[in-house]
């Protein structure tokens, strides 16, 4: 009795515990409460110095603040809930980097990392900022010290900033327990309750958006783009924006280009969204700033999309309009779930996934304890012999751990990475495991990982490791086995242990990181000793990939991904600093893989998991990038990656985002992860599931040893034999659609199994599983139940200790939704266990259900952010199930929590509160937000222009500011940002109700000087601001003041004057003109009152006026003064002046007496000197006679006169000293005036000394007394020099060349220097020199020259009553005649002999006459030619010799020796040989330079030389010879030139000869070329002019696209002789007729339209297989076409095929298409089109009797008779 009660107690309690486990518990919701935080930074202004640094060349300035202490760490600011941080910010003054554009970066900094997030602000001009960071997106585990700042980056070098941090706030949200909520999760009704814009935005005609090729053009990608710019011209900054843009035609699909563009697109009612996408480029426009954003694709109907206009909303808050977008229905695909439902027939259960996916591991373990610890019962002990391997003579235990894949050997790089997977998974969705109870499972899986690497690593005495074993088996001898790993033979010695030559620095970090993840899940310390060891095992050695035997089976790509991965782990682990520069060095330029994540890439990882937040972007571009790169366009979006292990990919790729939306807070792949996922479980063409024993659709024939069941050969069991279900295996998947994929265990590519496969799909299941229970609909969350074992499969086995001692087990079923316990359970034994059937249940009393709802109220007007509470009242009072479900009409405006309801922004909602029991009773009550007060102002610039310096009162400027809202707008104020030029006048009331006004008035302040002023009016209220710039312009005043000017003191080139103001005080400033009445603005005013370097005699006006200040103009002129500078020097005349009276009245010496007279008479000026001075005439004064009258001496300075009179005086020599060139017509005529007449000596400076005279018989020096001379050129219309007395020359180069006598005195004395005279018109018996008495020439050159007379009786030189004394050895050129024979001084007779000089022809060219017995020096006979020239060099290339008449040649600068009597020299000229290469010009002909080049031609080069040697163009092939080397190709040319004849030398010019440009050639080539599904690659010919180049010489070819059909490139580059490339292009083309291979079957094309519209025929087979899944399309040449027949004889006689799949667009088959095919059972048509002309004769004939072919529904009937008539049995079943 006692027994039997116990039971049935029992039985009460189970039952009882069933019930309670179906409750629906009230979910426990977490309420979020927004927390801000000011950080309270230094405020000032700071002035920086802006300087370059190792991290970048470009000059930058930065200012830092670190928060509170308790906040000290990125990991306490994440803990107390704080999220972003907001920085404003002013800029005051700035210098930007030439060529560059400065920019803000607000940045954090924590250890060796520093972080920006992305965020650049432009800075373009002074002013108010602001900036936000993303503070969670950064890093929230980092402990190390955190400083938070604002870096100014394009600076100039060394230039100055004036900046501050305005405010710094913290904000974010923080969790408190809230009460119970009946409202499902997630992300609400697509589509419908949208939040109003206009309540969380604002609209300006000061912002605009302006947007390019929007215009409806369609872009070759088959999608519209378009390109946005912001343009800010509001004084407003701008954190976020929207544009909403009105669209004429329909958008069916927005591109996902978030992987690299800066903008993201949603088409939702009509209109098209467009919105940064701040992964990319934030969207912050500062005030007065335009940022462009590009860009955005789209597609649409086919009569085309255009954008007629647009609207910007935006905010000052970042991320304001998040919450908005997520309430559209998109049309994009993006990375949301793109998927559409095809198979309506399968479960999407992630948590019998994630509780499935872990068995693979049970399969695959390997070692002593297989029984023990294998959830299958079908597995055991194998591989004992591995616990004794040795390393260095030392036993090893490498047992345990798992097999790879299908296969038994174990690999270390694809076990670490299996490892390290799952730890991810466990790291970010813990909670997934803890509520499907699959905690303990997953767990043990971990801890054999965990215990197999650290029994695989070797560790010295020291502890640190020595070496790690990382491979067991060798993979070659394990594939070539099949069968049970159990029967396997013995692998002993196939362990592989890493050395210094093969560090595997790949497989070891990742191992390292592995044990890392599990510390970070366990904290096992264990764990982390072995990870920190293994690490530095890989760091200390030398980094490379393994090269052993895994290399083969597995190469990483390379080690870096791995080691930054263990780096990272490490880090999250430890916060030791010096795993993040690890880390940084490795990794930190890393750039996108663009690839998966993968055993031998966990680049994704690495970047996920990163210290550094820069990384996140790079994470971004890699994962949208692979989404938009390599989805499918058909058979449901499937993002294939690659097709091997497509599956595998897929998966990974799924997780990795997932993981990145929980790490991030994001939602941006979980839901295009929900979609692939359903893919995987069977969502597509081909119906098939990828996962083995998950459903019915599941891959059957995994290419797995231990679960086939049988050994020997996979050959002829790939689709027969499979002793075991390999349950949550994940399979490769399909190598392309999954209609082709065949599930066949030979095909390790689509069905191969391993760990790393199923590491993702258990990270991915669990990532999903919180996906849909946070935010998933309520059929996904219904579907996620965990699977009791039984279940899931007969052959799992309960292991030991799994169940009893409190353990939850997998058969204990768990709901997700509310954690409770749903099924009986084990009670501890594997026997003994209490089912349902042992129970009874009690009766239960029908449910009471709820009839009425009632609230207290009905209608509620509440302001934003205002909360209220609605109470509802149930009936009847006695319903079982009282609890609501509460929903809000628009959640973005007003949300609710059990009748607590809180505005959220402004508009109308209708919350609604439904019975939960079924009853389908409802209470509603509407509630109204009011739109908040708002802030609406003109903002235009305010401007004064028309202030003058010292204005009094300035008017002024009122700016209305009115609500927009309607609720009272409060905190109302008004300041300006500065303050110091204007002021306010009158400030706003503080607040202003709704929909009233209020005024700010402002104006300049008084008493600003003149200049330029500006300020910001700032208008900020409760919720709005506006700022408005204010200018102001003060003019300079006028200056009244007046200036007197004085005259201080005057020299002959200075002017020194002193000015008074009267009127007002001011700094003088003075001008000098030489006019009295000038504008001032022509005048060059000074500071100064002194002028100097003036002209002598010169009269001049001094002008003054007040200066100029900085805010009064400059004053009136004054009055000129005039001032006229006196004479420098008395006893200077200017002789072209004399006729101004004023000029002649300022000669007078100190005490006033004139030092000249002048008198005027017949229009001839006199002028005669006063004083017994030195005077000097100069100027032109050609009717001016002087005469010297009292001077002393006089200096005749380029003067020009009629005449000159020297009196001499008394006695003494008067001195005439002369300069220049004179010009004095009637010459100088010196007189005596008295008995005693004096000497006069005419002096020339230089032999530019010259004097000329006009008058014809005129002397031009004429004296009564002695004339001496010296360095004097005459040139005389008479005589040149007539004396009464003697002339005397004993000295200086002096020349007279005159009309009559040159020298005629009473006696000549020529006693030195050089005298050459000439006369040109002597008459009969006159004389060039000529004496009354003796001539003496006893020294000096004299040339005497009257061969230009035409007299022939006229003498050299003649003596009418003396003597000609020559004495000593005298030159007398001119071969000139003597009127009587020369004595010397003794009276001795002196004989004179002739000397000639002729040219070569016997030409005189010089004569002199010389002392008889005289020594003639040869090189003291200068002849002159006619051109000026010297004869002796008259001739390049030879020397001048003297030949007598003898014959004998002398040297023309030897001494020739006695001259005895006449003698005659000829000129013999002897050529000099010229070495060309020191004495002569080479060059290019062509360019007159030694440069010269061309381009190749294809022959020889040989340009033009030009040789030039002593002013003579040498002639080529007589004076030299030109030869070339290396002249044909392009390259370094020589041209050598070589001298012959009178030349000798040689001179090598060097000359280029450049590369022909290959795009000068022509290039022939085909058109067109018919599709081979090879590459291909005509022939190519290129000509240049008439010669053909020859390819590998000439050219090289490359050849691209050159496979599929459409254009191929060519593209010919130049080699050797030629440069550049050159580009062509011929079409693949299609070809009706052509037959191509397409994976298992031959296609012939029907019609060969290459824009979607071609279509082929099937007409054979490669290989014959059971099945046959005829497309609809195929792709050929990267084209698609349509299969559309089935040709003649196709399948002819094919007896193994069982089952015919034909496409949907197959409608025709050809005659005994598949005649005899006797096995074939099942055929399926699903094209409904085929007619009785369009399927052949027995077409069917010889099938299968029982035949069943599946036909569309509505051509059942016309389909079978076809059909029947094509060969069909009467026994086949034909059916819909």
């Amino acid at each position: 009795m006692r027994k039997k009660a116990a039971s049935r107690i029992l039985a009460y309690v189970l039952t009882l515990c069933m019930i309670i486990g179906n409750i629906t518990w009230p979910e426990i919701t977490a309420k979020a409460e927004t927390i801000t935080l000011d950080l309270k930074p230094d405020t000032g202004w700071k002035t920086v110095t802006a300087k370059s640094d190792t991290y970048s060349k470009k000059p930058k300035a930065e200012m830092r603040f670190s928060p509170p202490s308790e906040l000290g760490s990125m990991k306490a600011i994440a803990d107390a809930g704080y999220k972003t941080l907001k920085i404003t910010y002013a800029v005051e003054d700035f210098t930007e980097l030439s060529g560059e554009s400065s920019g803000v970066m607000p940045f954090v900094s924590y250890g060796p990392s520093w972080s920006n997030n992305d965020v650049w602000i432009n800075l373009e001009k002074a002013g108010q900022f602001e900036a936000t960071l993303d503070l969670a997106s950064i890093n929230t585990t980092s402990t190390e010290s955190v400083a938070f700042g604002i870096q100014i980056a394009n600076l100039q070098e060394n230039s100055t900033i004036k900046f501050r941090i305005v405010s710094a706030v913290l904000s974010g949200t923080k969790s408190t327990s809230g009460g119970s909520s009946g409202e499902s999760g997630g992300s609400g009704d697509s589509g419908s309750g949208s939040a109003d814009l206009d309540s969380i935005g604002n609209t300006s005609s000061s912002v605009t958006a302006s947007l390019a090729d929007g215009d409806g053009t369609a872009k070759g990608d088959g999608y519209y783009e378009t390109e946005i710019t912001i343009n800010n011209k509001s004084n407003s900054y701008i954190a976020d924006w929207i544009a909403v843009a009105d669209v004429n035609g329909s958008v069916t699909a927005v591109k996902d280009y978030s992987s690299w563009s800066a903008l993201k697109g949603v088409f939702s009612d009509g209109k098209l969204y467009i919105y940064p996408n701040t992964s990319k480029k934030s969207g912050a426009v500062n005030a007065g700033s335009s940022v462009s954003y590009s860009k955005l694709g789209y597609t649409g109907t086919a009569n085309g999309v255009s954008i007629t206009g647009v609207k910007v909303y935006y905010s000052s808050q970042s991320g304001a309009f998040d919450s908005f977008i997520g309430s559209l229905s998109s049309s994009s695909g993006g990375a949301g779930d793109n998927t559409g439902e095809i198979n309506t027939d399968v479960e999407y259960n992630y948590a019998k996934l994630l509780q499935e996916s872990l068995y693979l591991y049970d399969a695959n373990m390997c070692g002593s304890d297989v029984s023990a610890k294998s959830e299958f019962s079908w597995r055991s002990n194998c591989h004992t012999e591995d616990a004794k391997t040795t390393y260095n003579g030392k036993t090893v235990d490498v047992s345990g751990g798992y097999h790879d894949a299908g296969d038994h050997a174990k690999f270390g790089l694809p076990q670490a990475y299996s490892a390290t997977v799952l730890g991810l998974a466990h790291m970010e969705f813990a909670e997934a495991f803890a509520d499907t109870a699959t905690e303990a499972h997953y767990k043990r899986i971990m801890d054999r990982f965990v215990d197999y690497f650290e029994r695989c690593t070797v560790l010295g005495s020291d502890g640190s490791v020595k070496a790690f074993c990382y491979q067991v088996g060798d993979g070659n001898v394990d594939h070539g086995y099949w069968g049970a790993p159990e029967k396997q033979s013995s692998r002993s010695g196939q362990a592989t242990f890493t050395s210094d030559s093969d560090t595997c620095t790949d497989i070891v970090s990742e191992t390292a990181a592995a044990l890392a993840a599990y510390y970070i899940n366990y904290k096992d310390k264990k764990a982390l000793s072995y990870a920190e060891k293994l690490f530095t095992y890989a760091d200390t050695k030398a980094k490379k990939n393994s090269s052993g035997p895994a290399s083969g089976f597995y190469n990483s790509d390379s080690w870096e991904d791995d080691y930054a991965l263990a780096a990272a782990l490490l880090y999250k682990a430890t916060g030791k600093s010096a795993y993040a520069t690890k880390y940084n060095n490795v990794y930190g330029g890393r750039t996108n893989p663009n690839w998966a994540l993968c055993w031998n890439n966990v680049a994704q990882a690495a970047l996920l998991y990163s210290p550094n937040s820069s990384k996140k972007s790079v994470f971004v571009e890699n994962q949208s990038g692979l989404i938009a790169s390599k989805t499918q366009s058909g058979d449901n979006n499937f993002c294939l990656i690659d097709s091997w292990g497509s599956a595998r990919y897929n998966t990974a790729h799924q997780m990795t985002g997932l993981l990145y939306d929980t790490i991030y807070g994001k939602n941006d792949y979980s839901s295009w992860a929900n979609g692939q996922m359903k893919y995987i479980l069977g969502n597509n063409a081909g119906s098939k599931c990828f996962v083995v024993g998950y459903n019915k659709y599941s891959s059957k024939y995994p290419h797995h040893r231990a679960s086939s069941g049988y050994q020997g050969s996979v050959t002829g069991n790939a689709y027969t034999k499979q002793a075991h279900v390999l349950v949550g295996a994940l399979v490769g998947g399909p190598a392309g659609s999954s209609t082709s994929y065949v599930d066949s265990s030979e095909d390790y590519n689509q069905n191969e199994v391993a760990l790393d496969y199923n590491a993702s799909l258990v990270g991915a299941a669990a990532g999903l599983y919180l996906y849909v229970k946070n935010s998933g609909t309520d059929e996904e969350k219904a579907a996620q139940k965990v699977v009791p074992k039984s279940e899931v499969s007969s052959e799992l086995r309960t292991i030991s200790g799994e169940s009893g001692g409190g353990m939850t087990t997998e058969d204990d079923t768990k709901d997700p939704s509310t954690g409770s316990t749903g099924s009986t359970g084990s009670t501890g034994s594997t026997t003994g266990s209490t089912s349902e059937k042992d129970t009874e249940a009690p009766s239960e009393t029908p449910a009471v259900k709820v009839t009425g709802i009632s609230f207290d109220k009905t209608y509620i007007t509440l302001n934003v952010g205002d909360s209220d509470e609605i109470k509802a009242t149930i009936t009847p009072a006695e319903a079982k199930d009282t609890s609501l479900v509460w929903s809000s009409s628009d959640k973005a405006k007003v949300s609710v929590q059990n009748g607590k309801i809180t505005a959220l922004a402004a508009g109308t909602a209708t919350i609604t509160a439904t019975a939960k029991d079924g009853s389908g009773i409802k209470a509603a009550c509407v509630v109204k937000v009011l739109t908040p007060g708002k802030l609406s102002c003109n903002s235009a610039d305010k401007s004064w222009t028309d202030l003058v310096y010292g204005y009094s009162n300035a008017d002024q400027a009122a700016i209305e500011l009115t609500n927009s809202g309607e609720t009272t707008l409060t905190d109302v104020k008004a300041k300006l940002k500065y303050g110091t030029a204007f002021q306010i006048v009158s400030s706003p009331t503080g607040q202003i109700s709704a929909g009233n006004k209020t005024t700010v008035s402002v104006k300049p302040v008084n008493g600003l000087g003149a200049g330029s002023y500006s300020d910001t009016l700032v208008i900020s209220t409760a919720n709005g601001s506006a700022s408005i710039t204010l200018k102001a312009t003060v003019a300079k005043g006028e200056n009244t003041a007046v200036v007197t000017l004085t005259k201080n003191s005057v020299t002959s080139y200075s002017v020194t004057v002193s000015g008074k103001v009267s009127g007002a005080a001011g700094e003088i400033e003075y001008a000098i003109s030489s006019e009295k009445d000038v504008d001032a603005s022509k005048l060059t005013w000074q500071n100064g009152a002194q002028f100097t370097g003036l002209k002598e005699f010169t009269t001049y006006y001094v002008h003054g006026r007040v200066k100029e200040n900085a805010n009064v103009k400059s004053g009136q002129i004054s009055q000129a003064l005039e001032v006229t500078t006196p004479l420098s020097d008395p006893f200077v005349i200017d002789i072209g002046r004399l006729n101004d009276s004023r000029y002649v009245g300022a000669f007078t010496d100190s005490e006033e007496n004139p030092t000249v007279k002048v008198s005027q008479s017949g229009g001839i000026i006199s002028v005669s000197f006063t004083e017994n001075k030195d005077y000097t005439i100069t100027g032109n004064g050609e009717d001016v006679i002087v005469d010297t009258g009292n001077a002393s001496g006089i200096t005749v300075d380029n003067a020009t006169v009629k005449k000159i009179t020297v009196r001499l005086g008394n006695s003494g020599t008067f001195v005439i000293k002369v300069s220049g060139e004179n010009k004095i017509a009637d010459g100088i005529t010196c007189v005596s005036d008295n008995s005693n007449v004096a000497d006069v000596k005419v002096s020339g400076k230089d032999t530019s000394s010259k004097i000329s005279t006009a008058t014809p018989g005129a002397a031009a020096i004429k004296a009564d007394g002695n004339i001496e001379i010296d360095n004097i050129q005459i040139k005389s219309d008479g005589k040149g020099i007539e004396s009464a007395g003697t002339v005397k020359i004993a000295g200086g180069s002096n020349g007279i060349d005159s009309v009559s006598s040159a020298i005629s005195a009473s006696d000549v004395e020529i006693t030195g220097g050089s005298v050459d005279a000439k006369s040109s018109g002597l008459g009969d018996g006159e004389s060039v020199i000529s004496a009354d008495n003796s001539i003496k020439l006893v020294g000096g050159s004299v040339t005497a020259d009257a061969s230009g007379s035409a007299g022939g009786n006229s003498f050299g030189v003649k003596s009418d009553d003396g003597t000609i004394i020559v004495d000593g050895d005298v030159s007398i050129g001119g071969a000139p005649t003597y009127s009587k024979d020369p004595v010397d001084s003794k009276g001795d007779s002196v004989t004179m002999v002739k000397v000639v000089f002729t040219d070569e022809n016997g030409n005189q060219l010089y004569a002199s006459s010389v002392n008889k017995g005289s020594t003639l020096d040869l090189s003291k006979i200068n002849i002159t030619m006619s051109d000026g020239t010297d004869y002796k060099t008259s001739r390049d290339g030879y020397v001048l010799a003297w030949q007598d008449e003898a014959g004998t040649s002398y040297n023309a600068d030897s001494v020739y020796g006695a001259v005895s009597e006449d003698i005659t020299f000829k000129a013999v000229w002897i050529w000099i040989v010229v070495d060309i290469s020191v004495d002569a010009s080479i060059t290019f002909a062509a360019t007159g330079d030694t440069a010269y080049k061309t381009t190749y031609i294809g022959a020889a080069v040989r340009p033009a030389v030009k040789v030039v040697s002593r002013g003579k163009t040498l002639d080529a092939g007589t004076d030299y010879t030109v030869s070339y080397s290396n002249n044909t190709n392009a390259g370094t040319a020589r041209a050598v030139v070589k001298g012959q004849g009178k030349y000798k030398g040689s001179k090598t010019l060097t000359f280029a000869i450049n590369k022909q440009a290959i795009s000068k050639t022509a290039v022939t080539i085909t058109k067109s070329a018919i599709y081979t599904g090879k590459e291909i690659t005509p022939a190519v010919k290129v000509t240049y002019g008439k010669r053909t180049l020859a390819v590998g010489r000439d050219y090289r070819i490359s050849y691209s696209s050159n496979k599929d059909f459409g254009k191929a490139k060519v593209v010919i580059t130049g080699i050797g002789n030629y440069s550049g490339s050159k580009t062509q292009y011929f079409d693949i083309t299609a070809a009706v007729g052509k037959t191509y291979t397409n994976g298992n079957y031959r296609y012939k094309i029907t019609n060969a339209s290459l824009n979607g519209k071609g279509t082929v025929t099937l007409v054979s087979v490669v290989k014959k297989t059971k099945t046959v899944a005829v497309p609809d399309t195929i792709k050929l040449g990267g084209r698609t076409f349509k299969v559309t027949a089935i040709g003649k004889a196709a399948f002819n006689k094919n007896v193994k095929v069982t089952k015919i799949t034909l496409g949907r667009n197959v409608k025709t088959i050809g005659a005994r298409a598949f005649y005899g095919c006797k096995k074939l059972r099942t055929v399926v048509i699903k094209n409904t089109q085929m007619t009785g002309k369009t399927v052949g004769a027995k077409a069917f004939k010889g099938t299968y009797a029982k035949l069943t072919v599946k036909v569309p529904a509505k051509k059942l009937k016309s389909y079978k008779k076809i059909l029947l008539n094509r060969g069909v049995s009467k026994k086949a079943v034909i059916k819909k």
